[in-house]
C-alpha cells in the first residue's frame, strides 16, 4: 500500500481524482497536520505558499508554475495544477537534481501518471504556449479583428484545440495567465501583454 498525502482545493481534488490512481494507493487530503506519507503533493503552493517544508529527505510535488527551482527547497518538484492542466494526460515536471528526479519518477511510475521533464523556465511548456495564444487573442481583439466567440470557433477549427483561447482564459483564470506572461516578459520583450488583457483584469 503506498500513501500520498495532498493538499488541493475542492476542484483539484476532483482533477486528481479523475486519474487511473492504482487501487492500492490510499490518499489523504492536507488539513493542517503532516502525516508519514510516501509522497507528497501541493496543489497550493504559489497561492498559500509551502506546506510541506518540513520534509526534506524526499521529493514533494508542488503546484510552481511560475516559481522556479532555485527559488524552492531542492527536493520540491514543479508540476502544474492550475484549472485544466491537472487532467492533462502528461502531466510537466521540473527538477534538476537527478536523484530527486529518479524518485519522483519512482513515484509517478507507481501513481501510473504519465509525465515529461522539462526546462526550468516560468510556465514551463504548456502554459506558456496556451498563454501565448490567449494573449495574441486579446491583441486581436483589441485591434477589432473579430469578435471573442468567432476567435474561439477559429481555433477550436483551425488548430482543433479543444478550446478557444478565451475560453481558456475563463478556466484557466485572467490573474493566473497575466502573472505568467509577466514573468515570461521578464526573460523577454517578445511577450509583451496586450493591453485590452490588463484592462479586463482591472475592470
Amino acid at each position: 500500500m503506498m500513501h500520498i498525502l495532498i493538499k488541493a482545493n475542492a476542484n483539484q481534488r476532483a482533477a486528481f481524482l479523475q486519474k487511473q490512481i492504482p487501487v492500492d494507493v490510499q490518499i489523504e487530503w492536507y488539513n493542517g497536520n503532516i502525516v508519514q506519507a510516501d509522497a507528497y503533493f501541493d496543489f497550493l503552493y504559489e497561492n498559500e505558499g509551502p506546506a510541506f517544508l518540513q520534509i526534506d529527505d524526499e521529493p514533494v510535488f508542488v503546484n510552481a508554475v511560475i516559481t522556479q527551482t532555485h527559488h524552492m527547497p531542492a527536493n520540491f518538484v514543479r508540476l502544474n495544477a492550475w484549472p485544466s492542466f491537472l487532467e492533462r494526460s502528461v502531466i510537466e515536471l521540473v527538477n534538476l537534481d537527478t536523484a530527486i528526479q529518479q524518485a519522483a519518477e519512482k513515484i509517478m511510475y507507481r501513481l501510473n501518471v504519465t509525465f515529461a521533464w522539462c526546462p526550468d523556465i516560468p510556465g514551463m511548456i504548456a502554459a506558456r504556449a496556451i498563454a501565448s495564444i490567449i494573449n495574441e487573442a486579446f491583441f486581436c481583439l483589441g485591434d477589432g479583428v473579430s469578435s471573442k466567440s468567432e476567435i474561439d470557433i477559429a481555433m477550436r477549427l483551425g488548430t482543433n484545440y479543444p478550446m478557444g483561447p478565451f475560453e481558456w482564459a475563463e478556466q484557466i483564470g485572467l490573474v493566473h495567465v497575466a502573472a505568467l506572461l509577466k514573468a515570461m516578459q521578464q526573460q523577454s520583450p517578445q511577450y509583451q501583454i496586450a493591453p485590452l488583457l490588463l484592462q479586463t483584469i482591472t475592470d
